[in-house]
């Protein structure tokens, strides 16, 4: 057959099988009672709570905030050092006009000492009407975690553990970190 021989059909208006009314069809459902709408309820599966946190790194090991703690994260730059400090503050950084210490994450965790300044970031926190800058390697990024994998500890600046598809990731306490008096 060639393509002269074909035939074109169209058909306007809906088609109709033999045998169908064009009456509407009436909804077979009801409303659904109280009962109905409670016994639906219980059968949705339970919405996990979950908790957003920001991770970074120091060396190997990812730590994190709660996402609600944290404020910025900044470039580490010049530090001004401030005297009669503890040790593990590295000095203040002016943010926008505001002064903010700096801690060395490292030395406060008692793992190390920060090594090079200018290579890493600033983890701007606030907890009231306090900023603190904590100084890390890199940063992970911004996760959302269930609740219910959280495990709580209470070991130092640690309060809860996260077992995370990449590792362990350890929860830190801001209000703790910053507290030396």
């Amino acid at each position: 057959m060639d393509a002269a021989a074909k035939v074109s059909v169209s058909v306007s208006g809906p088609v109709r099988a033999s045998g169908l009314s064009d009456a509407p069809k009436r909804q077979s459902t009801v409303a659904p009672t109280v009962d109905n709408y409670s016994k639906s309820l219980e059968r949705q599966a339970p919405e996990e709570k979950k908790l957003q946190i920001v991770s970074f790194f120091l060396g190997e090991r990812e730590y994190a905030f709660e996402l609600l703690d944290a404020v910025e994260v900044l470039r580490a730059r010049t530090l001004t050092e401030v005297p009669r400090t503890p040790d593990f503050i590295k000095g203040i950084l002016s943010v926008r006009g505001e002064m903010v210490p700096v801690m060395d994450t490292k030395m406060r965790l008692s793992e190390g000492q920060f090594g090079n300044v200018r290579f890493g970031r600033v983890l701007v926190t606030s907890v009231g009407d306090l900023k603190v800058g904590f100084l890390v390697d890199r940063m992970g990024g911004v996760r959302e975690v269930a609740v219910a994998s959280i495990e709580q500890v209470d070991d130092g600046f640690v309060k809860g553990l996260i077992n995370a598809p990449g590792g362990l990731i350890l929860l830190l306490d801001v209000v703790r970190l910053i507290d030396f008096a």
